[in-house]
């Protein structure tokens, strides 16, 4: 026998969704997705207009400016910015804002959940309990002895219990890897599909510092990767290394793997010219940077 169950303790709207996404395995990807999603609100429409966020790598926001004037400026406002995301957000999310020359579609940015404008709550509670969940339910949380948490734990509990059975309605089927229910179009759930881009990145970048000439289908041979990928760690360990060299460093370790990663050239065609010349070349490449990071520092 199947009723209805519901009570004055679920929600709706506002926070509905980040608990339903926490049940989901989506709690990060949805408070990422957020940062774009809600910009403007976060740092001010005047902010929005100039200043517009890329793409979030180890806790680190990378944002594209429409000129270097707004470049200057925003190094002013960076703590501030990433106080407001972090407060935002509720938690330490990001940890350091750079800046990026790619700019992307704002659409890139948008998570399909935030997309669509579904009020799940009212979803959810259209899902019947059975008396037998009820039984399980209680079962679960007997050992509790405050009545109110109690209470609030076993509707949590029949909470996603009626999540998954949504889920089931909607066709959803178990992650290959984890065995989390995903969308079928989906055979590895969001969270899955995460950790394996991570951990792809962090071979990839295991491979640059062991052989920073390795070229794309070098690293195909280890990693099943696209060109992005590895492009956009090639660039992100440049800007690492490159970072931590003093303006007439040509010859340690470090300076010589900037070269090998910069120009995908092996040691053995390496020489004197090419080092420096390569080196020259980068810091110059880089000088709109690192002069804006020099003005703020004077200023």
């Amino acid at each position: 026998m199947k009723r209805a169950y519901s009570n004055n303790l679920f929600e709706t709207g506002n926070t509905i969704i980040p608990k339903t996404m926490k049940n989901l395995g989506l709690l990060k990807e949805y408070k990422k997705n957020q940062i774009f999603y809600k910009w403007g609100d976060i740092v001010g429409k005047e902010i929005e207009k100039h200043i517009s966020p890329q793409e979030i790598n180890f806790g680190v926001l990378y944002v594209y400016a429409n000129s270097s004037v707004w470049a200057n400026n925003f190094q002013y406002l960076k703590i501030e910015i990433i106080e407001k995301i972090n407060d935002f957000l509720g938690y330490k999310f990001v940890k350091d804002i750079q800046f990026t020359r790619l700019r992307k579609k704002k659409i890139d940015n948008y998570s399909s959940i935030l997309e669509r404008k579904i009020d799940l709550g009212k979803y959810v509670l259209r899902v019947p309990i059975t008396d037998e969940d009820l039984i399980l339910a209680d079962a679960k949380v007997q050992q509790i002895e405050d009545e109110k948490l109690r209470q609030k734990l076993k509707t949590i509990y029949l909470k996603s219990i009626q999540l998954t059975r949504l889920k089931k309605d909607y066709g959803w089927i178990a992650c290959k890897r984890c065995g989390r229910l995903t969308p079928k179009e989906k055979p590895i759930c969001f969270n899955c599909l995460r950790e394996i881009k991570e951990e792809k990145e962090a071979t990839i970048i295991e491979i640059f510092e062991e052989m920073p000439w390795a070229n794309y289908q070098d690293i195909l041979q280890y990693v099943d990767c696209n060109m992005d990928m590895v492009k956009k760690m090639r660039d992100k360990l440049i800007q690492m290394i490159a970072s931590k060299l003093s303006p007439d460093d040509y010859t340690s370790v470090e300076a010589i793997k900037l070269v090998m990663l910069y120009k995908a050239i092996s040691p053995e065609k390496l020489n004197e010219y090419i080092i420096k010349d390569t080196l020259n070349k980068l810091r110059f490449d880089m000088a709109f940077w690192d002069n804006n990071k020099i003005k703020v520092k004077r200023k």
